[in-house]
Protein backbone atom coordinates (compact mmCIF):
# COMPACT_ATOMS: atom_id res chain seq x y z
CA UNK A 1 0.00 0.00 0.00
CA UNK A 2 1.13 3.67 -0.61
CA UNK A 3 2.01 6.20 1.95
CA UNK A 4 1.07 9.80 1.93
CA UNK A 5 2.08 12.76 3.82
CA UNK A 6 -0.87 14.65 5.93
CA UNK A 7 -1.04 17.78 7.89
CA UNK A 8 -2.97 19.17 10.39
CA UNK A 9 -3.93 23.05 8.62
CA UNK A 10 -5.51 26.57 9.59
CA UNK A 11 -8.05 27.89 7.00
CA UNK A 12 -10.50 31.32 7.56
CA UNK A 13 -13.93 30.56 9.24
CA UNK A 14 -15.97 33.04 7.44
CA UNK A 15 -18.91 31.71 10.19
CA UNK A 16 -16.85 32.78 12.50
CA UNK A 17 -14.42 35.21 11.10
CA UNK A 18 -11.23 33.70 12.26
CA UNK A 19 -8.66 31.61 11.44
CA UNK A 20 -9.50 27.82 13.09
CA UNK A 21 -7.04 24.71 12.59
CA UNK A 22 -9.35 21.91 10.78
CA UNK A 23 -10.51 18.86 11.95
CA UNK A 24 -9.13 16.86 9.24
CA UNK A 25 -5.66 16.45 8.29
CA UNK A 26 -4.61 16.69 4.30
CA UNK A 27 -1.66 16.35 1.87
CA UNK A 28 -0.16 19.67 1.08
CA UNK A 29 -1.61 19.76 -2.41
CA UNK A 30 -5.30 19.25 -1.15
CA UNK A 31 -4.40 22.00 1.52
CA UNK A 32 -3.16 24.36 -1.32
CA UNK A 33 -6.04 24.01 -3.13
CA UNK A 34 -8.24 25.03 -0.31
CA UNK A 35 -6.27 28.34 0.39
CA UNK A 36 -4.84 26.87 4.20
CA UNK A 37 -1.73 27.05 6.08
CA UNK A 38 0.21 23.44 6.41
CA UNK A 39 1.45 23.07 10.59
CA UNK A 40 4.56 21.99 8.64
CA UNK A 41 5.51 20.55 11.77
CA UNK A 42 2.72 17.70 11.65
CA UNK A 43 3.94 16.34 8.91
CA UNK A 44 2.82 12.74 9.53
CA UNK A 45 3.45 9.88 6.77
CA UNK A 46 0.02 7.49 6.77
CA UNK A 47 -1.12 4.94 4.08
CA UNK A 48 -3.22 6.55 1.75
CA UNK A 49 -6.05 3.98 2.61
CA UNK A 50 -6.66 6.96 5.58
CA UNK A 51 -7.62 9.53 2.82
CA UNK A 52 -11.73 10.09 2.61
CA UNK A 53 -12.82 9.28 -0.94
CA UNK A 54 -15.32 12.06 -0.77
CA UNK A 55 -13.00 14.73 -0.04
CA UNK A 56 -9.99 14.48 -1.90
CA UNK A 57 -6.39 14.44 -0.13
CA UNK A 58 -8.18 14.91 2.76
CA UNK A 59 -9.24 12.67 6.29
CA UNK A 60 -12.31 12.13 8.00
CA UNK A 61 -13.30 14.72 10.28
CA UNK A 62 -11.56 13.85 13.93
CA UNK A 63 -8.82 11.72 12.41
CA UNK A 64 -6.13 10.79 14.46
CA UNK A 65 -3.03 9.38 12.80
CA UNK A 66 -2.11 7.54 16.25
CA UNK A 67 -5.34 5.03 15.64
CA UNK A 68 -8.00 6.71 17.50
CA UNK A 69 -10.27 8.28 14.53
CA UNK A 70 -13.32 9.26 14.69
CA UNK A 71 -15.48 11.63 16.59
CA UNK A 72 -14.48 11.59 20.36
CA UNK A 73 -17.06 10.90 22.70
CA UNK A 74 -16.96 12.28 26.30
CA UNK A 75 -18.55 10.33 28.80
CA UNK A 76 -19.66 12.19 32.04
CA UNK A 77 -20.89 9.98 35.12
Amino acid sequence: MSKVTIYQFTLYDITTDKIRKSRRWATYDAIERLGGDALLKTATEVEASSLDPDTPGMTHLDFDPRGRSGPRRTVTV
